[in-house]
């Protein structure tokens, strides 16, 4: 008898689960690449993708889509469908039971629509199958099982076993995604990471009696986190979805109480942010662990989504880190193919695994740190967490990273889609691409001749400083900003966060016309400066009729200062601020293409003939075209804030150097009232934690004493924040295309107030520059305006920044020997009239 023949089928791309995972990555292979021929295989029948006829279900899960996800499901053309039966986010509410903590992130405030999206399971699945369904390139089989995948020499082999036969496809890569426990991961000897956390999720929907505003919450308890996103059609509905996370033998407990008891443990935990629990639907338990595959590729092989790390739910990271690994890997067989190579190759893959292995590692740490911190009762942990929450109300830097991390754009932002694809499906151009005050109906041109990255002090100057120079009133000039708007301060409160400027950057403002405005608003002169030694009797005094002038600087709120930039800015009809938005990519100029090209974190790509980073000390341009640097950690944290004085300052800058770090008054006034000042105490980790520490009432007496009562006595302090001292110094400001400036290129200790000031040279040196090349017909592209830009600034730099080294060391020592030295320097410095003018006018910036 003739042995039946099974039948072997061709394809491409073979996708081993037919869930949100698979048939997003299905969806994406067909837009992208419609010539594949594409097996979707599932091992449960497909559910009648019949939208006409969906309901929402009180007791159906749901999943929190990014802003990022949201952004690729409208590149899919998906969102329009799907923005049926979707709740959006307005607000996520960060806090910290117990405690008074917490943290906000606002769309409104971020200039975006939503910060994020509810779906239900169920609508999501529908949406995804009838598009899969409908694509001509993709073959969907139903209640098939892989029992086997062999590897091939060229291809992989997948033994499948349907409900009407048995077959063997054949595909150059086959796609893993078939869930956390996955039985292809285990069948082919892939081991896994694992990271109990002793955890149940409670999983169900609950309704109360307030609307729910479109606001999500995350409550932090000792027991684990609780979360609230919203549910309904409208911002007034009120029902959430429910993620309740317990240590398991107490969340077994609880799942099995009635429903009344089950809602009074969740008020009794959650509190009365949406008014009282009435109601709730069906439970669900999940014990919960961290499962990371040890291997996501092999050699025509990769796994995606749970099977490749499968996350606690805390974050809601989940599902969305899923699909942007499927738009990397997406975006890159499509550059393999593009190159004649298989999509299976090993190498095709690592470079997939390469491109996508940081923000996997960023969003796994998210998650799980966010959890391990928040679910302890231990003191040190408390105050971590306590710190946290503040900085994620406070400083700006911390949280827009936590923001683009939880709203899906802190990852790189790839291009996947056929670039005739591209130009079809576009979304119109988000509020949050452009800010109202530029020149929106110009920025569809993607080129531009400049592009600063950061809008803060160096960046806005520089643009303006560039622009109004009549040989570059033609160029346009991008700036990116990953921030929205300065803060505004008024009556006693000031920018935690102020500027000694010296005569030099003053004339800079003056050159680009801000500088009346900002004294207009509120500036503070100082006439003289006073140094000493704590650990001494030594002292030097400088004052500004030494060198006949009327004062030595100003100090100036930096929200002041970037606000009036801003407004200058917003005046020159060739700058275009584009904001809020992150750099995501930097391609540099090629011999094909010589053109710098910027990827943004909204998906669009911008280019330039020269690049600019004034993204400061974090600096994400610096990051991405690989300059390398020098740098050390101090050790030490500046603590700065706003304080009241018993007398008033005299208009005169004090400074006292210390073993354990410099404490410095810098005078400010308000409508005449000059007893407030902004203080710098930079102080070693250790006291700093301790100061942090303290109430206010404590604070002042220590910073009294500390400052040994030169005003009387502190009598109020603002809120206090501590930044880590860490000196950075880049090895060289330029590549061809790409300059440094400012903090991107040199980060120094503030004990002499110079950073800013540093920044505003190179932002002179620069701009003179590119008006020297361009009056000459060079162009900006041309290296040699970059390289003399470097000669200007480099060594200067470097000699202020050992300078600061120097002082931060002599006066950091304790030894006695050292102590006599520099006692006896300082005394003999502050008798000698011309070498004190020297280090006036080094200072102040002029000759």
């Amino acid at each position: 008898m003739t042995p039946i023949q099974t039948q072997t089928l061709e394809f491409d791309i073979a996708i081993i689960g037919g869930g949100m995972v698979g048939t997003s990555l299905a969806s994406l292979l067909a837009a992208s690449q419609p010539q594949l021929r594409i097996a979707l295989l599932e091992a449960q029948p497909f559910a009648q993708a019949d939208e006409i006829h969906f309901q929402p279900s009180f007791d159906a899960r749901s999943t929190a889509l990014s802003y990022g996800t949201a952004a690729i499901l409208r590149e899919l053309g998906l969102w329009e469908l799907l923005q049926q039966h979707i709740t959006p986010i307005s607000q996520v509410h960060v806090s910290d039971r117990g405690h008074f903590l917490g943290g906000v992130i606002d769309a409104a405030e971020n200039n975006l629509a939503a910060v994020g999206y509810v779906v239900e399971n169920a609508w999501l699945g529908k949406i995804l199958l009838a598009h899969v369904q409908l694509q001509q390139n993709i073959q969907c089989f139903t209640s098939a099982t892989v029992s086997r995948l062999t590897p091939q020499q060229d291809s992989a082999l997948l033994s499948v076993k349907t409900d009407a036969q048995e077959l063997l496809i054949k595909a150059s890569l086959a796609v893993i995604a078939d869930g956390g426990d996955s039985p292809l991961r285990t069948s082919l000897g892939i081991g896994t990471q694992v990271r109990t956390y002793g955890q149940t999720a409670i999983i169900t929907n609950v309704e109360f009696s307030e609307p729910h505003n479109g606001v999500a919450y995350e409550r932090f308890t000792a027991d684990g986190p609780v979360a609230l996103l919203p549910l309904g059609e409208s911002s007034s509905a009120q029902q959430s979805a429910l993620v309740w996370t317990l240590p398991t033998a107490q969340a077994d407990e609880i799942f099995s109480l009635s429903d009344a008891d089950f809602l009074a443990q969740l008020q009794e935990r959650f509190g009365f942010r949406v008014g009282r629990f009435n109601r709730v639907a069906k439970r669900y338990a999940y014990p919960l662990q961290l499962v990371l595959a040890e291997e996501q590729i092999r050699s025509h092989l990769v796994l995606l989504g749970n099977a490749a790390h499968f996350l606690h739910p805390v974050a809601g990271q989940g599902f969305n880190l899923a699909l942007r690994d499927c738009v990397c890997l997406v975006e890159t067989l499509r550059q393999a193919i593009a190159q004649k190579q298989s999509p299976g190759d090993l190498a095709v893959l690592q470079n997939y695994l390469d491109k996508q292995k940081l923000d996997q590692q960023i969003t796994i740490e998210f998650s799980d740190k966010l959890v391990r911190l928040f679910s302890s009762d231990q003191l040190p942990l408390i105050a971590i967490r306590h710190l946290g929450l503040l900085s994620l109300e406070s400083i700006p830097l911390i949280k827009n990273q936590f923001i683009a991390q939880t709203m899906g754009t802190a990852g790189r932002q790839f291009r996947w889609l056929l670039d005739e694809s591209a130009n079809e499906k576009t979304v119109t151009k988000s509020s949050a691409v452009v800010d109202q005050n530029t020149h929106a109906e110009q920025t569809d041109n993607p080129d531009y001749d400049v592009i600063i990255v950061g809008a803060g002090l160096v960046g806005a100057s520089l643009a303006c400083a560039i622009a109004q120079t009549d040989v570059a009133r033609d160029l346009r000039i991008a700036v990116i900003e990953a921030n929205t708007d300065t803060q505004h301060f008024s009556g006693e409160h000031f920018d935690p966060r102020v500027v000694a400027l010296t005569h030099a950057s003053q004339q800079l403002l003056m050159d680009i016309g801000c500088w009346s405005d900002i004294v207009a608003q509120r500036v503070c002169a100082y006439r003289e400066m006073k140094v000493w030694d704590g650990e001494g009797t030594a002292a030097i005094e400088f004052d500004c009729a030494e060198v006949q002038q009327n004062h030595l600087g100003h100090i100036v709120e930096n929200s002041v200062i970037v606000n009036q930039l801003r407004a200058r800015m917003a005046q020159h009809q060739n700058i275009f601020l584009i904001q809020p938005v992150a750099v995501a990519q930097v391609i540099p100029a090629q011999a094909e293409f010589p053109r710098v090209r910027v990827q943004l974190s909204n998906g669009k790509e911008i280019t330039a003939p020269l690049l600019i980073a004034a993204d400061g000390s974090q600096s994400k341009v610096r990051e991405l075209a690989e300059f390398s640097t020098r740098e050390w950690d101090y050790g030490q944290q500046a603590i700065i804030t706003t304080v009241r004085t018993e007398q008033p300052h005299e208009f005169t800058a004090w400074q006292r150097f210390m073993h354990t770090g410099p404490l410095a008054f810098l005078p400010l006034q308000n409508n005449g009232d000059a007893h407030q000042c902004s203080i710098v105490w930079s102080a070693d980790e250790t006291l700093a934690a301790e100061l942090i520490a303290l109430d206010d009432a404590a604070f002042c007496a220590r910073l009294s004493d500390a400052f040994e009562h030169r005003l009387g006595q502190v009598v109020a302090c603002d809120k206090r924040f501590a930044i880590p001292l860490r000196q950075r110094h880049a090895t060289t400001y330029i590549q061809p295309g790409i300059a440094l400036v400012g903090d991107a290129a040199h980060n120094i200790h503030p004990l002499a107030g110079q950073g800013v000031n540093l920044g505003l040279l190179d932002v002179i040196a620069l701009a003179q520059e590119i008006e020297r090349g361009l009056a000459r017909g060079i162009p900006l592209a041309d290296y040699s305006i970059l390289r003399r830009y470097q000669r200007q600034r480099l060594a200067g730099n470097l000699g202020m920044m050992s300078a600061m080294e120097g002082f931060k060391r002599l006066f950091g020592s304790r030894s006695l020997a050292v102590n006599w030295l520099r006692n006896t320097g300082m005394r003999q410095l502050n008798s000698v009239a011309a070498i004190k003018k020297i280090i006036i006018n080094t200072a102040l910036g002029v000759s």
